[in-house]
């Protein structure tokens, strides 16, 4: 016997509107504003070592590939990086070459601490008082936070509509392209068709199935209980796009509102803005572009950025001020925009939340009031849950393919939305950098470390944005 699928969904839901308050589909926005101008880039202080990655890395005289070669470098030799212009490095070699080289011919060396690292270099200004053993946030942190309403309220009042990022893409000159992507993800109803094809969208849905399955499984191994009784419950997660939609749309402030109420909204009218344009644009080059995207910077000097369901992403200030133009910013909202664009935290939430529930009243009798008509006596419990645990999810650690894929995700949209991909080794080799222990310990406990990623950028990800990356650009006027 199967059990209906639609009664939990929605009891859940109502649990969870009676919640702050959500759009049932893209919301309406004021207004445009005008496209926020971009911010001058910090101002280097110090430098940082590095070592030349490959055999025969150019030193050139000026920051071009068309500029005369000064001096030829050979794999595992060190240079001393004293500016970034670009998506290049500033280097002075041995004996006394000087010159620049791209910004993924070279490894920056990792923070030795003691301040000694390339945080200020690249821009990080510490409030004062603030120490480079700063703490971020942890599980407990989240599991503890209360929802901060006026927060959400006020990271929404962020967001800017189509409109408004096409024109600040036509002020910047981004060349829109479409980048073949074959990974991507079958999902959304957004304004275009999702570009997997049916095989790879196949593919995709039995994967999916299979997973909640043997989810439940496990669960149902644990009581003793049957194939067919946790087939049930696995048949039971939402299935429709648009149910899927309404759960992510719901479960979204819920988590922005607990990460807000530790980590409060950054004082700064020009970086929320400027993070909502290009975030935003970004966005329309996914089979997502139905979202309400929100995007937000957090007050913490950490070096870390967080994605919840239904498109609310949250960078710190501590990664936002080493970013050094509106290519890097891309990249890293880039890589956010794909764990959103995959539901990797929703379906953590989600089968979390199932599994929990289950093993505390018993999965038999969680799984018979699933097909039950009428009011779900655990989806209060459900609810519950994605309010008080869901927040944590955002620390969870996904396999380092999960990782990868989304930074391989970041240059393919990066690539259509005009920017240059490069900027994604920017970003990696910076975290490297500036990668004091209390600084990035959160980022570094969920994540590769940036070596790794860069090997992978090398191996599956620069092929595929190689044609991007020598197109003309004007980064230096962003």
């Amino acid at each position: 016997m199967r059990y209906p699928v639609r009664v939990l969904t929605i009891t859940i839901l109502a649990a969870l509107v009676a919640g702050p308050a959500v759009a049932a589909r893209k919301p309406a926005h004021p207004a445009p504003t005008p496209a926020p101008a971009p911010a001058a880039a910090p101002q280097p202080t110090g430098s940082t070592g590095a070592s030349v990655y490959k055999d025969g890395v150019a030193v050139h005289q000026a920051a071009s590939a068309s500029s005369a070669t000064v001096a030829t470098l050979k794999k595992g030799a060190t240079v001393e990086v004293q500016r970034q212009d670009g998506l290049w490095f500033n280097v002075k070699a041995q004996p006394d070459a000087v010159g620049f080289v791209k910004i993924n011919e070279v490894r920056l060396a990792r923070a030795s601490g003691g301040g000694n690292d390339g945080y200020s270099m690249f821009g990080g200004r510490p409030k004062a008082g603030e120490t480079a053993g700063v703490r971020g946030i942890n599980v407990e942190d989240l599991r503890g936070a209360g929802y901060n309403p006026a927060a959400v309220a006020q990271m929404e009042t962020f967001r800017v509509d189509d409109a408004s990022a096409e024109a600040y893409a036509a002020r910047m000159h981004l060349q829109k392209s479409q980048v073949a992507y074959k990974k991507e993800p079958g999902i959304g109803q957004g304004h275009r068709q999702a570009s997997g094809s049916s095989e790879e969208v196949q593919a995709q849905q039995a994967e999916s199935s299979a997973a909640k399955k043997g989810l439940f499984g496990m669960v149902g191994g644990h009581f003793g209980l049957g194939s067919s009784v946790t087939d049930n419950a696995a048949d039971a997660m939402p299935k429709s796009e648009q149910e899927k939609y309404d759960e992510e749309i719901a479960m979204g402030p819920q988590v922005a509102g607990r990460v807000l109420s530790v980590m409060p909204v950054w004082n700064n009218p020009e970086a929320q803005r400027r993070v909502n344009t290009i975030g935003h644009w970004v966005a329309l080059q996914t089979p997502r572009d139905d979202l309400p995207w929100t995007f937000v910077v957090v007050d913490s000097p950490t070096i870390n950025a967080f994605a919840a369901p239904g498109g609310y992403i949250m960078v710190t200030r501590g990664l936002y001020e080493v970013l050094a133009s509106d290519d890097e910013v891309a990249a890293v909202l880039g890589h956010e925009i794909s764990h959103v664009v995959s539901r990797d935290h929703y379906n953590v939430i989600r089968k979390q939340a199932m599994a929990s529930i289950a093993l505390n009243v018993g999965t038999d009798k969680f799984v018979g009031a699933l097909g039950k008509a009428g009011a779900n006596p655990f989806a209060q419990r459900l609810a519950g849950y994605f309010a008080k645990e869901g927040a944590a999810a955002i620390l969870t650690t996904f396999d380092k393919d999960v990782e990868y894929r989304s930074d391989v995700a970041s240059m393919i949209y990066t690539a259509r939305a005009g920017y240059n991909p490069l900027a994604m080794y920017a970003v990696l080799q910076k975290i490297e950098a500036a990668a004091d222990p209390g600084r990035t310990s959160n980022l570094f406990s969920t994540h590769p470390n940036p070596e790794q990623r860069l090997d992978n950028l090398d191996k599956k990800g620069l092929a595929a944005v190689q044609p991007y990356v020598d197109r003309a650009y004007t980064m230096a006027v962003r």
